[in-house]
């Protein structure tokens, strides 16, 4: 019996995948460096903590880890700060709709708790959200399970009752490996993403029938 969703939230919540690649660009180029087009969608699901020593090493970047994350959260605050965010079509109407029906909600998220609370509180959905765990909570990057594993803790569900929302690999293999159910969203601005292994794949959040699923 399913009793909670869990959510990712970058390119599930809100579309900012090419955002967070774009401002990844700009750091990588502010050290000097010339990324590859399309490189950071590799990165896509992955925390910052374990993408920029990677990055650092392959660009060779004098920087060291910290003062690279350091620049890479002055970056990520002047974009996300200074714009309005609006969730992804469907998605409000969805957690709206699991809330109603009393099923709990969490969100799993790569990015760190400043900018979770900041797009939960901008889009109006943080009310609907029982627990949070972000990159600040784990030392493990998707696609380790730990994040879901915090999640379903701290909701107090058994991971095989949830059912994660994931539009990324690393996120997908995180939330199987943690034994929960997913739903792979298409996102067209993630990147080419393998959804192979969701358990039912969609390309709209619309397209998420809680009637089927929950019962």
């Amino acid at each position: 019996m399913i009793k909670a969703l869990v959510f990712d939230m970058d390119g599930v919540i809100i579309d900012s995948e090419p955002i967070q690649c774009e401002i990844a660009v700009d750091v990588l180029r502010s050290f000097g460096a010339e990324p590859a087009e399309n490189e950071l969608y590799e990165f896509v699901g992955v925390t910052n903590q374990a993408m920029w020593p990677v990055l650092k090493e392959r660009h060779k970047l004098d920087a060291s880890v910290e003062e690279i994350l350091k620049r890479h959260q002055e970056y990520k605050k002047k974009r996300f700060f200074t714009q309005k965010i609006e969730p992804i079509e469907g998605v409000r109407e969805l957690i709206m709709d699991a809330d109603a029906r009393g099923l709990k909600i969490a969100l799993a998220t790569s990015s760190p708790r400043y900018l979770a609370e900041h797009i939960l509180t901008s889009t109006g959905l943080m009310p609907y959200f029982d627990a949070m765990v972000t990159a600040d909570d784990i030392t493990k990057s998707k696609p380790d399970p730990e994040i879901y594993l915090k999640a379903a803790e701290l909701l107090g569900v058994e991971p095989e009752s949830c059912i994660a929302v994931e539009d990324a690999e690393h996120g997908i293999q995180a939330a199987k490996n943690a034994g929960m159910r997913v739903i792979g969203f298409i996102n067209p601005h993630s990147g080419k993403q393998d959804t192979s292994r969701a358990d039912f794949v969609v390309s709209s959040m619309r397209d998420i029938d809680l009637d089927r699923l929950v019962g």
